[in-house]
């Protein structure tokens, strides 16, 4: 026997509706006697029926015409698991007149396989917006992609009138799918990411629809619905003070967790990285991405660096978001210590600083994306360590240098939009995000 959604079929001599003794195929809803449908099995050979088993579903009389008998079955068996993987076959009737005529129905695109091809064209550009499409098709296929050592994590899939939302065809997707996925996430993933998923899924339909793929009419509002959050505690600002950066600086080239004998060596220039992000207002990614040749002298006879920032390096004119910094003393101390240290020609020689990265390719970006959040994970967990030996109110990571360094400048009373310049972000989202007043 096999199922599949709410259907399944059996091979049997007692068919309802059926002749008696005949060996038929029958197809019913799962679990239930209603609408069973009965097909005669063509193409067996004199089959004995005395040497019928109704468990094993075959002939166990041991002899050639069993043998062959049993083939006609094996052959029979494969093409109705065929048919029952269709999602266009929903009903016994539907199964059977399917198998009887050799003709099934088209199977449609379902909505899993809609976002597939979304991420197959957002893979064709060097960008990391199709990492939203593989978040909301795992959990539509009730798997945990976020699972370490290879090992996949599965749970409930989100459902809608007894079918895969997944396995939904695409031009079927209404209110009420987005509503029971909205709803799944809140109940089954306990409200986490409710946000992107459903915003994902949304803006999934939208381009079916302005693809003429879904002539649906969605009105269903999911922020309507989002799980209220209950604050337990104040977050703890993550934000050093003055006399906090002091004390981290006070740690250069110590070994701060002798029993980290793996990165003992690299304990100093982990550290490092955070000082120099500190000193350029840099990103995590850009910081990684600093090369010897962006580093030029400016008509004062100042050493600036210049850089597009990672996430800006797609946009359209990409060059007018170039980023230009006058290297203070300290940031130049630490270029300097480093200097011709890495194998790709980087500022900084971190173990993946080893190779020179192509990230303008498709290719090369995901290697290098993939062997930099490996490195950031390093980086940040021995930052904690240095937090904890500092007995920080909260988890010191490479963020945290960012932030404080654009906190650090608007307490000196710098201004903000030239802060904004040489951070490379926006007066706006300094106001909201990264400003904090550190003397307090």
């Amino acid at each position: 026997m096999a199922t599949t959604k709410s259907l399944t079929f059996t091979f049997t001599a007692s068919p309802i509706g059926g002749r008696k003794g005949v060996l038929s195929v029958q197809a019913s809803y799962t679990g239930t006697d209603r609408q069973r449908t009965p097909l005669r099995i063509e193409g067996l050979t004199n089959p004995n029926m005395s040497a019928w088993d109704r468990k094993q579903q075959r002939f166990l009389g041991g002899t050639q015409t069993d043998v062959d008998n049993n083939k006609v079955l094996d052959e029979l068996r494969v093409r109705c698991n065929e048919l029952l993987s269709n999602p266009q076959i929903t009903s016994p009737r539907q199964f059977i007149d399917a198998l009887r005529t050799g003709v099934a129905p088209e199977q449609a695109v379902t909505l899993s396989n809609f976002i597939e091809e979304l991420i197959v064209e957002q893979k064709q550009n060097p960008t990391c917006n199709y990492q939203l499409y593989v978040s909301l098709l795992h959990n539509l296929k009730g798997e945990n992609h976020r699972s370490t050592k290879g090992n996949v994590t599965c749970f409930e899939k989100p459902m809608c009138d007894g079918i895969a939302i997944a396995d939904t065809p695409l031009e079927k997707i209404a209110d009420p799918h987005l509503f029971s996925f909205a709803n799944w996430v809140k109940r089954v993933k306990q409200g986490a990411n409710y946000r992107n998923l459903n915003a994902t899924l949304h803006h999934v339909i939208s381009i079916a629809q302005s693809r003429g793929k879904n002539q649906q009419t969605t009105k269903y509002k999911f922020r309507n619905d989002a799980p209220k959050k209950v604050a337990v505690k104040t977050e703890a600002d993550k934000v050093l003070s003055l006399e906090q950066f002091k004390a981290v600086t006070d740690l250069c080239d110590t070994v701060v967790n002798p029993t980290g004998y793996r990165n003992r060596n690299l304990q100093a220039l982990y550290l490092d990285t955070a000082l120099l992000m500190y000193y350029t207002m840099s990103r995590d990614a850009d910081v990684l991405l600093f090369r010897s040749d962006m580093i030029c002298t400016n008509d004062k006879g100042k050493k600036v660096l210049r850089y597009i920032p990672y996430k800006k390096r797609t946009y359209v004119n990409a060059t007018k978001h170039t980023v230009s910094i006058e290297l203070c003393p300290e940031a130049l101390a630490i270029i300097e210590k480093y200097s011709g240290q890495s194998k790709g020609g980087y500022l900084l020689p971190l173990p993946l600083n080893e190779t020179d990265w192509d990230i303008t390719t498709v290719e090369g970006n995901s290697a290098w994306r993939v062997a930099s959040t490996k490195t950031l994970a390093c980086i940040n967990k021995h930052l904690k360590k240095v937090g904890d030996k500092l007995n920080l109110n909260f988890p010191l990571s490479l963020y945290a240098f960012r932030r404080s360094s654009i906190s650090h400048a608007l307490d000196r009373n710098e201004n903000i939009a030239k802060v904004a310049k040489r951070a490379g972000t926006s007066v706006k989202m300094i106001a909201e995000h990264y400003y904090k007043d550190t003397e307090i």
